[in-house]
This record gives C-alpha cells, structure tokens and sequence, in this order.
C-alpha cells in the first residue's frame, strides 16, 4: 500500500492508499480503549464495516457513478492495552453457533489484533510522538502502569501538542495520578506544556472538591429529613400512647424514611403502639 489519506471515524481511523497492483484499499483501525478482552469486538467491527462501505456507496451514487461489486477492501485492525491476555477469537465466525450448511449464508471475518503488552517500547513506532502515545496506553491498565506511563507522556511527547490530553488520560485511567509523580516528570518538559498540564489537573482536583461537597450537602440534607421524620412520629406516638418504649423508640431511630413515612400515616389510627408497627419488636 502507498501513500495514505487519515479519515476520521468515530473514535477510530481509516486510512486509504493504492495496492501495488492498482486497487484501491482500506485499512480501518479501531483506537476503542480496550483493557480488557471485549467479546462484542467482533459485533463492532462488523457494523463499522458495514457503516463504512454504505458511506462509500452514497459517495459513488453522489459522484454519479454505480454501486455493484467494486467495494474496496478494508482491513480491521483492534490495539489492545490490557494487562489480561487476549481471549477472544480473531474471527467473528468462531463466535457464531451455526451448523456447517448455514455457515455459507453468515458473514464472516478476521481481525489482526496488536497487543500492545507483547511489543517492547522500542518497536511501538519509529514516530517519537506516536510511540509516546501507545507507551502511555500500554502502561495505563498496568500494576506498574501509573510512573511508566507518566514517563513514556514526558519523553516521547514533550514539546507535542497531545502531551497535555496524555496527562488527562493517565488522570483518568487512574482516578487521580499522583502529584508528586507528574511534577517531577514533568521538570523535563517545556514550562509552557508544564503549566497547562498543572493547570488542568488543579481544575479537576477542584471540581472533585466541588462535587464532593455538593454529595456531602445533599446528604446531609436527606439526613436532616430523616431525622425529622423519626422525631416527628416519636411525638406522635408519645402524644398518642402516653410514651414510646425503649425498643420501638430505637426501631424508629433507625428507621428508613419511607417506613416512617407508612408508620406516621397509621399512627393517627391505631388501636395500640404494637399496631403502628404491625407486630411487636424482637428486641
């Protein structure tokens, strides 16, 4: 294949050249993030393929031209970082139960799969920058993934302008890299790349502040609900009853608010405290 033109597809790419023979062909790579083996891997590329080629189809009606049995090729390619080995079969025929005479009418296809776990750092790529990138990938979902992937982000990817959105990724990966880590990595990186890269952590490290508080705000809200409930019904059943024994006053202490709410509405009714709660206590 000579020469290649990048198509953006979703979150995945495409590219187009010309083969040694003159036709036309399409190399499709799937960039999902996948740790883990996904058993749907086969069901996703098919319908990717299948978007693909009814694109190219309405091109060809667009242009004027036919529709018929000059589709290009395209050939699936999945990178995988995970730490767990790749289990699940290349071709998507081997995960279709199917008799040997229905086969001839199923779709079937092999995808290559790059383990990027199974390439020393050295041969990911030739391209600095695109070797940073499948080494901050490689290492994400790794016991050893957090100091080597901010590293791989810093040596290959300093001075490029994803090395700011590899820092984000690595944060996310791992709830939240440690800050010592990153700063001391990024000692070796331009001041300008190191400032941004700061300054969009300090802002998640902030919204974690903010959304935290806020949890803890409606929280305490329920809470206070709650509480005011129990106390509520506790007044009802002392006015009603002359007093609340010990074992019913703890039942509705810990009671949720629902169940207060059922024992508040029967309360105004009942005969006895023992009805309210519609059996006596264990306690």
């Amino acid at each position: 294949m000579t020469g290649t033109q990048q198509r953006p597809q979703r979150s995945s790419r495409s590219a187009s050249g010309r083969c040694t023979e003159g036709g036309e062909v399409y190399l499709y790579v799937l960039l999902e993030h996948k740790s883990v083996p996904d058993p749907e891997v086969g069901v996703q590329l098919l319908g990717y393929l299948a978007e693909i080629w009814r694109r190219l189809d309405r091109q060809r009606l667009e242009q004027g031209r036919t529709v018929g049995s000059e589709r290009p090729p395209i050939v699936p390619l999945v990178i995988y970082h995970g730490a767990r080995e790749w289990n699940v079969p290349l071709s998507f025929g081997e995960t279709v139960a199917a008799d040997p005479p229905l086969r001839r009418y199923l779709p079937d296809f092999t995808y290559s799969l790059l383990d990027l776990g199974q390439v020393p750092d050295e041969r990911l790529s030739g391209q600095r920058v695109a070797r940073g990138g499948l080494r901050v990938l490689k290492y994400s979902h790794r016991p050893d993934g957090q100091g080597a992937a901010v590293l791989a982000a810093v040596d290959d990817l300093r001075g490029s302008g994803i090395l700011v959105s590899a820092f984000i990724y690595n944060n996310l990966a791992y709830d939240a890299v440690d800050r010592w880590a990153v700063e001391a990595a990024l000692a070796r990186a331009p001041d300008e790349q190191r400032e941004a890269v700061m300054s969009v952590m300090a802002q998640e490290r902030e919204q974690g502040r903010a959304e935290g508080k806020a949890e803890g705000e409606a929280l305490g809200k329920a809470e206070g609900r709650v509480k005011g409930k129990a106390e509520t019904l506790l007044r009802l059943l002392d006015r009603r009853f002359h007093g609340v024994p010990e074992d019913y006053r703890r039942l509705v202490l810990t009671a949720e608010a629902d169940q207060l709410d059922t024992w508040i509405d029967t309360v105004l009714d009942a005969k006895t405290i023992k009805s309210v709660f519609g059996a006596p206590t264990a306690q």
